[in-house]
């Protein structure tokens, strides 16, 4: 195992590594490498060379030897980079053709390693659910990155990839002349022992809440872009706590990124109804390419969170007060931080969940669409007489499923580098949309399936 610092080769080199894993020894992190690992030097995988980043390479050894127990480490070489040194991303980037950024919170560490990719033309996937992040680095990233041929798509773990595949995958079961209206994800996180959360996202969703004037400011700040035009009136909000006896569940918004994310799949499909041009596209990609988005229907969106009881649902929409209303000052920020096992009730702690709280957890998101049987017929002042639920299930969502996702994103960047747009800052379902990213993640233990469809009382 060999240790590089950044100013070991010259940058004119061409990529050495197929991925770099920035920021490899953290608690995801950590999951990413171990996951990273099956595939690197397969046959019939496009991984061939790997390496690890991060501040602290004796972390990183240790990170290596543990994703690869009961096995020996193999000699992947463990390189120095640190977010607040901008010559060493730089330095990064031009060492590999692909970025998995692990390093968070993303607003406060995200931005450097977002530049240095655009900036070199290095591609970037990273695991982030902040909606702040995402469209500030849209904005200021979006030229530079189709410039240079940098692809940079954030959310690309459990926040947002099973919401934007899942919603599609919903959409695609509404055949013409049947158009649904609206699709509403119901999440169940599920555990045979108790259900602890990464620190990290608990940390995003504090900072989130400090930092929600600034992304209003981000939005009033941009031009207006195109909506989707979805049949049938604008659905009604519904009552605060919604109960689903058909999935048996109690169920409360969440104010989530996924909702976020998918608009903006939807709005980049508006504007594009033929989805992304790849960089270098068969006739027949671009055929497969037509034909997936011919057959994707849009619908209002959004995301509860569900419980199998309604005391389930009183502990959500308590811990939402705590992190709403003490997310708005430094004072409470410092309190919800220090203290997060008690002001989660239990659900996130510092040291996150152990190997065997990973094992036992898994989730389940059901997506119910409700929508028109027959588009043909003017839909302004009636309501919706079908419906179609599918569901997404998958083992647990921060170590295990984000994982998965972000490899699975990386494989097929890298095997299908040509049918993706040649650089810019998109959300995934827009670029992995018509990939074969569901099939690969059925084939990895996340299941999409059909549950239901039936008419319903208009």
């Amino acid at each position: 195992m060999e240790a590089n610092s950044y100013l070991s080769q010259p940058v004119s080199q061409p990529p050495l590594y197929d991925l770099i894993i920035l920021g490899a020894s953290g608690f995801t992190g950590k999951y990413v490498v171990k996951e990273a690992l099956k595939f690197l030097n397969v046959p019939s995988s496009p991984l061939k060379s790997l390496a690890l980043a991060g501040r602290n390479p004796t972390k990183l050894a240790q990170t290596l030897k543990w994703a690869s127990h009961p096995d020996h480490p193999p000699p992947i070489p463990i390189l120095t980079a640190d977010t607040t040194d901008p010559a060493s991303l730089h330095h990064l980037c031009s060492q590999s053709k692909l970025i998995l950024n692990c390093v968070g919170p993303f607003r406060l560490l995200g931005e450097p390693v977002v530049a240095a990719c655009a900036e070199t033309g290095c591609d970037y996937l990273d695991i982030c659910g902040e909606p702040e992040f995402m469209e500030r680095m849209e904005v200021k990233y979006h030229e530079k990155a189709m410039e240079t041929g940098s692809l940079v798509v954030s959310a690309c773990g459990f926040d947002s990839v099973p919401a934007e595949l899942g919603w599609m995958f919903n959409s695609r079961h509404w055949v013409g002349p049947a158009a649904p209206n609206q699709i509403e994800a119901y999440l169940s996180l599920e555990s045979e022992k108790r259900i602890v959360g990464n620190f990290g996202t608990y940390e995003s969703a504090v900072l989130g809440v400090a930092n929600v004037e600034q992304l209003v400011e981000l939005r009033r700040s941009r031009p207006k872009r195109a909506r989707p035009a979805i049949p049938g009136p604008l659905p009604t909000k519904g009552p605060m706590i919604d109960h689903q006896k058909e999935i048996g569940l109690w169920a409360v918004k969440l104010p989530s990124a996924d909702s976020v994310v998918v608009r903006r799949t939807l709005t980049t499909l508006t504007e594009n109804p033929r989805g992304l041009p790849g960089l270098n596209e068969s006739p027949e990609q671009i055929e497969k390419r037509d034909a997936f988005w011919s057959t994707v229907k849009p619908a209002h969106f959004g995301v509860k969170l569900g419980s199998k009881t309604l005391l389930g649902v009183f502990r959500f929409i308590a811990v939402g007060m705590f992190i709403g209303l003490l997310g708005r000052n430094a004072i409470g920020r410092w309190l919800l931080l220090k203290f997060p096992s008690f002001f989660s009730l239990g659900w996130f702690r510092k040291k996150g969940p152990s190997d065997d709280e990973v094992r036992s957890a898994s989730f389940k998101m059901w997506f119910v669409g409700r929508g028109f049987s027959d588009m043909n017929v003017s839909q302004d002042k009636t309501k919706p007489d079908m419906e179609i639920t599918t569901r997404v299930v998958g083992p647990e969502i921060g170590y295990l499923t984000t994982p998965i996702i972000l490899v699975q994103c990386a494989l097929i960047l890298l095997s299908h580098r040509d049918n993706l747009p040649k650089g810019g800052v998109f959300p995934p379902g827009i670029v992995f949309g018509p990939t074969d990213l569901q099939e690969q993640l059925e084939q990895n233990g996340i299941s999409f399936d059909l549950i239901s469809k039936k008419s319903i009382l208009a």
